[in-house]
């Protein structure tokens, strides 16, 4: 089943590549694209996690190219497939099929129209990306493509003033999010001495191995994680660029921060969670900032005059309760969590 992981990138990268090569004012075509190629996405997840939960296997990790090796190292694309990879794939999947369909009609004679849909194909191939990766070098690049999926549709009326002052200022936050990563990724070959893939965060008694003479690193490593999804997913005190990111066209406001794009901070924290986990305090500080935004950001959204304002930090406030469950250690919850909001 193992080799079924890689055309769930492969099909998203060629669904994109074909969308620009399409003619640009023939809508139908691109509609219908962009239908058949994430339609065809979700039809090829279903069988795969039916046959995935058929077998015995509690997740697959797919090793599959060395990018560079020498006598002590090697950096490699990852990829893995677990619960939460079938769970965020799924609703990736299907909620990226309700907006191309919807966006249809309600993009019709739009200008950019062609831009609209290839850059969505764009981020739903960085989503995947993302989700699938099996170390953080893989997800790096996913989490990137995310990044500039979210700022080229918060600007996509890039004749207007407010949009593009917006999107620089999401680009900012997310940059701040992009710098926890890169330190996560450099503390962690300090600490491991090997580029670690995320089955062996699983193993409870080689992380407290190496726990036991090196708490620093994995403190700055934890705190580079949570700042990492403080910033994507919205968290105080990145809060408010939640709302500015309504901006785009409102079909990508439903895809990227009502549902998919501003849940990628948790899904970091479950993809790394049996590792922070170890460190006593760190389930209180993920619970504590998550709690804080639940309760300041439904304060806010109860005085906003705008209903994408208001549904902006209702999300911010339902994914400050799903941190407080997933340091509860409430995975599963989370997940059911996630699914339900984002739908």
């Amino acid at each position: 089943m193992v080799e079924w992981i890689p055309f769930f990138i492969g099909w998203p990268l060629l669904s994109f590549l074909v969308s620009l090569l399409l003619p640009e004012h023939e809508e139908k075509i691109h509609a219908r694209w962009a239908r058949w190629a994430v339609g065809t996405q979700a039809a090829a997840l279903v069988v795969f996690c039916i046959l995935w939960l058929m077998g015995e296997e509690p997740y697959l990790n797919l090793l599959e190219w060395t990018l560079y090796q020498n006598a002590d190292y090697a950096f490699y694309v990852d990829f893995y497939f677990d619960r939460v990879t079938a769970v965020f794939a799924l609703l990736g999947a299907g909620l990226a099929l309700l907006v191309v369909s919807f966006s249809r009609i309600y993009m019709h004679r739009e200008p950019g129209y062609k831009r609209f849909f290839s850059t969505v194909l764009f981020f739903f191939l960085a989503y995947n990306t993302t989700i699938f990766a099996g170390n953080l070098e893989t997800l790096f690049v996913g989490w990137e493509g995310l990044g500039i999926s979210s700022f080229l549709l918060i600007a996509f009326y890039r004749e207007r003033f407010l949009p593009v002052k917006n999107a620089i200022k999401v680009f900012s936050i997310y940059r701040i999010g992009d710098v926890g990563l890169l330190l996560a990724m450099w503390m962690s070959h300090h600490f491991w001495h090997a580029n670690v893939h995320f089955s062996m965060l699983e193993a409870h008694d080689l992380v407290r191995e190496h726990m036991a003479g090196h708490q620093t690193m994995a403190w700055v490593i934890a705190a580079a994680v949570l700042l990492t999804a403080m910033a994507k997913s919205a968290q105080l005190p990145f809060t408010t660029w939640l709302p500015r990111a309504m901006e785009g066209p409102t079909p990508s406001s439903a895809i990227f921060y009502g549902s998919l794009s501003v849940h990628m901070g948790a899904f970091i924290l479950l993809r790394t969670h049996a590792f922070w986990m170890e460190l006593p305090l760190m389930p209180w500080i993920v619970g504590g900032v998550g709690l804080s935004t639940a309760l300041i950001a439904t304060g806010i959204a109860r005085v906003q005059s705008s209903v994408k304002a208001q549904i902006a930090y209702a999300s911010a406030a339902q994914i400050g309760l799903i941190f407080v469950e997933i340091a509860l250690g409430w995975n599963t919850v989370a997940l059911v969590h996630i699914s339900g909001n984002a739908l």
